[in-house]
C-alpha cells in the first residue's frame, strides 16, 4: 500500500519560516518542516545543491493509516523519531545535510497484528562531500544496532524517492531519473513526474478525445464512433450509436420498420392479386347462357333449314335438271335418311312466259 502524504498548511506557515526561495513550509501536527526540490537540501531559510542517498528502513510501530496525513500526530511522531536517528548516524560526518521522508507504507516482510512500518527516506549530504553508499550504509547499521525500534535498513533507487507517476510513465534510473510517458500519454509544461495529458494522436481529426478516468489521461473515441484493435476509431455500423456504438436501439427500430413494412406489402400484393383476378373473371350464370345461345345459333344454323330460303336467279332460266344452287337445299335423291322441311310453306321458282311465279304445295 503506497502513501501520498497530504500536505496541509496551517497558521504556523503564515510567517513563512522557511524563506522565499524554493523551500516549502510543510506544517506538520505542532511543528513545520521545509522541503526542497529533489536533489537540494533545506538549511538556513535557503535550499543547496547536495548528493542524495535513498534507502528503506524498517520501524518497528504499529502502522495506522492515520500516518498519512502530515498534520496527524502519528506522523509527526515518525517525523521525529526517523529524523533523529539519522541525525545521530550522521553525527561525525559534517557534511550531512538533511533527512526527508518520502514513502510511508505497512511492511511486507510480517504478518501480524501490529504491522510494522516500511519508510522510504532520502539522506542529503553537502555537495561535494568525500561519502559514498558504503560509508553511508556502514553509519546506518552500526545505529540500527543500538536501536529498538529501528530494525532493518538497505538501499534503495533513485527512482524509488524520485516517485514518477508509475500509471502513466516509466522511470529512467540516474542519479536524476527522468519520468518518460507511456504508450498514449504527453507531459504537460507544470508536471515532470507525471504525463497528466493524451499524445497528439489523440485529437478530433482522428475521431478522438482526452477523457481523464480516476485521474489518468485516456484516449478515447467520440460519440458514434467504435475503436478497433488498431486503434483507429471508425464510424458505427448503420443501426448502432452513442459510446463506442454500444447503443443498439437503432437497429431494433430499423428490424421493427423492415417486417412491419413487409407484412404490409405482402397485404397490399394479396388484395391488389384478388381485385384483379375478381376484374377479369366472368359471371357464370351470364357465361353459360352465352354459350348456351352460341351453340343453339350454330346448331340450329348446320341441322335446321332457314325460315326464308335464299332466292338465287339466274338470266331468266331456271336451272336445267331442277339442280338447285342453293346449298341449303337439300338433295332428297341422295339420301332416304334425310330430313323432311318442317314448314308448312315451301316455295319453288318456276319458269312462266311473264317471268317468276310462285306456286305454293301443300
Amino acid at each position: 500500500m503506497s502513501i501520498s502524504f497530504i500536505f496541509v498548511s496551517g497558521d504556523i506557515c503564515s510567517s513563512k519560516p522557511c524563506g522565499d526561495n524554493a523551500a516549502k513550509c510543510i506544517a506538520l501536527h505542532s511543528i513545520y518542516t521545509c522541503l526542497c526540490p529533489y536533489g537540494l537540501y533545506y538549511n538556513n531559510t535557503d535550499c543547496h545543491k547536495g548528493s542524495i542517498f535513498p534507502g528503506l528502513i524498517t520501524l518497528q510501530l504499529s502502522y495506522s493509516a492515520s500516518v498519512e496525513l502530515v498534520n496527524s500526530t502519528l506522523y509527526e511522531e515518525v517525523f521525529l523519531f526517523v529524523t533523529a536517528f539519522f541525525r545521530n548516524a550522521f553525527r561525525t560526518e559534517t557534511s550531512f545535510g538533511q533527512t526527508v521522508i518520502v514513502q510511508i507504507q505497512p511492511s511486507l516482510s510480517k504478518r501480524s497484528v501490529d504491522t510494522p512500518m516500511s519508510i522510504t527516506v532520502m539522506n542529503i549530504f553537502a555537495e561535494g562531500s568525500n561519502v559514498t553508499n558504503e560509508t553511508v550504509t556502514s553509519a546506518i547499521d552500526a545505529a540500527v544496532e543500538d536501536s529498538d525500534n529501528i530494525t532493518a535498513y538497505r538501499a534503495t533507487t533513485y527512482c524509488a524517492v524520485f516517485q514518477c507517476d508509475l500509471n502513466t510513465t516509466d522511470c529512467q534510473e540516474a542519479t536524476y531519473p527522468e519520468c518518460t510517458c507511456k504508450s498514449n500519454y504527453s507531459k504537460t509544461a507544470w508536471d515532470d513526474r507525471s504525463c497528466s495529458d493524451c499524445n497528439s494522436e489523440c485529437s478530433v481529426a482522428n475521431n478522438k478525445y482526452c477523457a481523464k478516468e480516476s485521474g489518468i489521461p485516456t484516449c478515447k473515441c467520440l460519440i458514434n464512433f467504435k475503436m478497433k484493435d488498431d486503434g483507429r476509431c471508425v464510424p458505427c455500423a448503420v443501426g448502432y450509436a452513442g459510446d463506442n456504438c454500444k447503443n443498439n436501439s437503432e437497429l431494433i427500430l430499423i428490424i421493427v420498420g423492415t417486417v412491419f413494412g413487409a407484412i404490409i406489402l405482402s397485404f397490399v400484393t394479396a388484395i391488389t392479386i384478388i381485385l384483379t383476378r375478381s376484374k377479369h373473371k366472368k359471371d357464370p350464370e351470364k357465361k353459360s347462357l352465352i354459350q348456351s345461345g352460341y351453340f343453339n345459333s350454330k346448331d340450329s344454323g348446320n341441322t335446321g333449314p332457314r325460315m326464308f330460303p335464299r332466292v338465287q336467279t339466274t338470266s331468266g332460266h331456271v336451272n336445267p335438271g331442277y339442280q338447285s344452287n342453293n346449298p341449303y337445299v337439300m338433295d332428297h335423291s341422295s339420301s332416304s335418311k334425310a330430313l323432311e322441311s318442317d314448314y308448312d310453306d315451301e316455295y319453288e321458282i318456276a319458269k312462266e312466259p311473264d317471268g317468276f311465279r310462285l306456286q305454293r304445295r301443300y
